[in-house]
């Protein structure tokens, strides 16, 4: 694996951070380590990037506590909300009956019995199989200046489910997360650069009207905004990407609420057609945002 991912460690011993730090380097993994779980999750979700996580067992949920297993309960319950590469070294292993899911699927390598080379092994296999490994492009355009990492999420749940053919509901699962991630890059446009989309436009309780607003300004295409008609230029073609004004409206036009009423003639394929659509505009916005740094 040319890319190198980072793997966060929770442990509240000093010298298994170090360690584990240490073998990261020859590993080819990067290492941010943290004593307690409320600091690994303020890093989780400061917006920096994350592959994987280790935990362990019987950690601090804080600085200033002792450790206990209410540990294994919060952090299992974040890393599995988010989809995220896991595993736990532990030397606790036989004595907590919680990780018992956890030992059946592999995700539980024992302190002693196992090296740390045999969870970075494990990590990088479940790591190599990500949206975000698959697919690097679409998924820089989250945290830091870009989009909010939290958002990241629904664009992971919506390519897993592409991938194992679960599209059971549409409306849920593919739709509402498609707009979402569209009102926020709309959004974002207008936070870099309101001359380029006027916050005016962001109506976004008015679903299908507040999108196609903003797809028609960026596109050059005539619409109204309080009752007045505006012509605005053609943005996209201005800077030579008039093609993500097609992108765009391949997706509202699949992922509005009307569009539900006719989503039994969609095939797997119309899915994946928004989901390509939707890599290129946040490769765009990406961009977009570089270029105003």
């Amino acid at each position: 694996m040319s890319y190198i991912p980072t793997i966060v460690v929770d442990d509240d011993k000093e010298d298994m951070r170090r360690i584990f730090k240490m073998k990261g380097a020859k590993a080819e993994v990067k290492i941010e380590a943290f004593n307690s779980w409320d600091l690994t999750r303020q890093y989780l979700e400061s917006g920096n990037p994350v592959d994987a996580i280790i935990l362990d067992a019987k950690g601090k949920l804080t600085s200033d506590s002792n450790p206990g297993e209410a540990h294994v309960l919060e952090s299992l319950i974040w890393v599995k909300a988010r989809k995220i590469p896991y595993a736990f070294y532990t030397a606790y292993t036989d004595s907590l009956e919680i990780l018992s899911q956890q030992i059946a699927e592999g995700r539980v390598f024992t302190k002693g019995r196992h090296k740390e080379e045999d969870v970075f092994a494990f990590l990088k296999k479940e790591i190599a199989n990500s949206p975000k490994i698959k697919y690097p492009e679409p998924f820089e355009c989250f945290g830091n200046d870009y989009l909010d990492i939290k958002y990241q999420d629904l664009l992971m749940n919506i390519v897993l489910i592409q991938e194992n053919d679960e599209i059971k509901n549409p409306e849920h699962l593919l739709f509402n997360p498609c707009r979402i991630i569209l009102e926020r890059v709309f959004e974002k446009i207008t936070e870099i650069d309101e001359t380029v989309l006027p916050y005016a436009l962001l109506n976004f309780e008015r679903q299908r009207a507040g999108l196609l607003n903003c797809y028609k300004h960026l596109s050059g295409i005539p619409y109204k905004l309080n009752r007045e008609r505006e012509h605005p230029a053609n943005y996209l073609r201005e800077i030579e990407n008039e093609f993500i004004s097609k992108q765009l409206d391949t997706i509202i036009t699949v992922c509005h609420p009307g569009s539900h009423e006719i989503q039994k003639s969609y095939s797997s394929y119309t899915f994946k057609s928004v989901l390509w659509a939707l890599f290129d505009v946040l490769i765009w916005l990406k961009n977009f945002v570089d270029e105003r740094k």
